[in-house]
């Protein structure tokens, strides 16, 4: 980890950076497969949400976490352009990025949004289902079986707090034996302090650099109308469903469609993106390089 806050997963290549924004979860790690998707020539890096897995307190807004993604980037890796790609709420932020990045002078060659949804066209669950999405969206992130965990869950009342939810999971035994009731209790600590970021956060200001919504077959189109947001959405379908998409076939279509949006960002030059004037890099973060 770079900076503490930036995962590398391909080092070298003449293309700008794929920087991808973390999911809810805050891990980088779901965009480890992205490296045998690419081309050979295309740099990859994924970013770490503060609180992960480290000392750092968890951002209280969605533009403080994109704040804290931009400085992360320029730091790891101070360049004139970047390609940005963000799944679930790492869309909202990446598109949020992107928007800091293009009024900060650096080019933004592809926006690729991989079945996120519109934060303004949905309601956020509360309560019991907060804990349940948390669960599902751990498990299901991973490959593993949900159900089981969702029955034992469907079966507390109503008001039971987290700390009660896992408690009934661990004693039920349907969890992976490494998910104990600490680990539980600190990324579901960061998980709603997400959730709650991204009920507050409303889009602004639009965007008119080229975007890639990349959406599951599963999910439901009427909440990713991202055209509203953006003057130029691209959408291809996958396979699958939010999750599914991470493996197999839909795993697959995911990197057909991302190495066509990457397709014309030659090198890390930006010549064929970079707006008219563009200095070599983008302006320095505060306090230096």
């Amino acid at each position: 980890m770079t900076d503490h806050a930036v995962l590398t997963i391909r080092a070298t290549g003449h293309r700008p950076a794929l920087c991808c924004v973390p999911a809810i979860s805050g891990s980088p790690y779901p965009y480890l497969p992205l490296r045998a998707l690419v081309e050979a020539d295309q740099p990859v890096l994924a970013l770490e949400a503060p609180g992960f897995d480290d000392g750092r307190p968890p951002a209280g807004s969605l533009p403080e976490l994109a704040a804290g993604y931009l400085d992360s980037l320029r730091r790891a890796r101070p360049d004139r352009a970047y390609a940005l790609l963000g799944w679930s709420m790492g869309g909202v932020v990446a598109y949020h990025l992107a928007q800091r990045l293009r009024a900060a002078g650096c080019g933004v060659p592809a926006l690729v949004l991989v079945d996120s949804i519109v934060p303004t066209l949905t309601r956020h669950p509360e309560g019991l289902a907060r804990t349940t999405r948390f669960v599902v969206d751990l498990l299901a992130t991973s490959g593993q079986p949900v159900e089981p965990a969702r029955a034992v869950l469907a079966g507390l009342p109503a008001g039971s707090s987290p700390e009660e939810a896992f408690t009934a999971l661990s004693r039920a035994r349907v969890l992976p034996d490494d998910l104990d009731h600490s680990f539980l209790l600190h990324r579901y600590a960061l998980f709603d302090t997400h959730l709650t970021a991204l009920s507050r956060y409303r889009p602004t200001g639009g965007y008119d650099g080229p975007v890639t919504l990349v959406r599951a077959a599963d999910s439901p189109a009427e909440l990713m109308r991202w055209d509203d947001l953006a003057t130029d959405v691209t959408e291809i379908v996958v396979p699958g469903d939010h999750y599914s998409i991470w493996r197999g076939e839909g795993l697959a279509a995911l990197g057909r469609a991302l190495r066509r949006c990457l397709s014309t960002t030659y090198d890390d030059r930006g010549r064929l993106y970079a707006r008219k004037g563009t200095a070599d890099a983008c302006p320095p973060p505060p306090g230096g390089a």
